[in-house]
C-alpha cells in the first residue's frame, strides 16, 4: 500500500501522512518497509513504502488520538513506541543482570578462596605430622633399630 492508498483509508491528505511518516521515523525511530519501483524504460529504480495492514492500523490509531486532542508527540510514543526508551530499558535489564552474574561469581571467589586457605592450612598440618614422624624415624634409627626399617 503506497502513500495515496494509505491517506484514503485513513481519510487524510497525502501530504498529511507523508509527513507523519516523517516525523513517526524521527520521534519513535520506527522504520517503514521501502520497495523499489520501476520509473519506466532505461530509468533508475526509485524507493518509496510500502504500508502493511498493521502500519494502516497504527496510523488509524494515530489519527483517532490526535482527533481527541492528544498532543503528537504523545500519540506517536503511544502507537508506535519509543526506540530510544526502549534500547534503554533493554541496556538496563542487561546491566542488571550482568550486576546479578558479578555478585554470584564474588561469592564463588569468596567461597573458593576459603577452600584455599582450608586446604592451605591442612597442608600446613601435614607437613608438620610428616616432618614429626620422620624426625620420630630418624631417633628409631639410631636406636639400633635399622633392622625394622631398612634404611640404605
Amino acid at each position: 500500500m503506497n502513500y495515496r492508498e494509505l491517506a484514503e483509508a485513513i481519510d487524510r491528505p497525502y501530504n498529511t501522512v507523508r509527513k507523519w511518516r516523517g516525523e513517526i521515523t524521527k520521534i519513535s525511530g520506527n522504520e517503514f518497509k521501502r520497495i523499489k519501483v520501476r520509473n519506466g524504460r532505461g530509468r533508475k529504480n526509485r524507493t518509496t513504502y510500502d504500508f502493511g495492514d498493521l502500519d494502516v492500523k497504527c496510523f488509524k490509531e494515530l489519527d483517532r488520538l490526535l482527533k481527541t486532542g492528544k498532543n503528537k508527540v504523545e500519540a506517536i510514543y503511544e502507537v508506535f513506541g519509543n526506540k530510544e526508551v526502549e534500547e534503554l530499558q533493554k541496556q538496563n535489564n542487561d546491566f542488571d543482570s550482568l550486576e546479578l552474574k558479578s555478585q554470584a561469581l564474588r561469592g564463588q571467589i569468596k567461597a573458593l578462596s576459603k577452600r584455599i586457605q582450608d586446604q592451605k592450612s591442612e597442608l600446613d598440618t601435614l607437613k608438620t605430622k610428616t616432618s614429626d614422624l620422620t624426625e620420630r624415624i630418624e631417633a628409631l634409627e639410631k636406636r639400633g633399630l635399622k633392622n625394622i626399617f631398612n634404611k640404605k
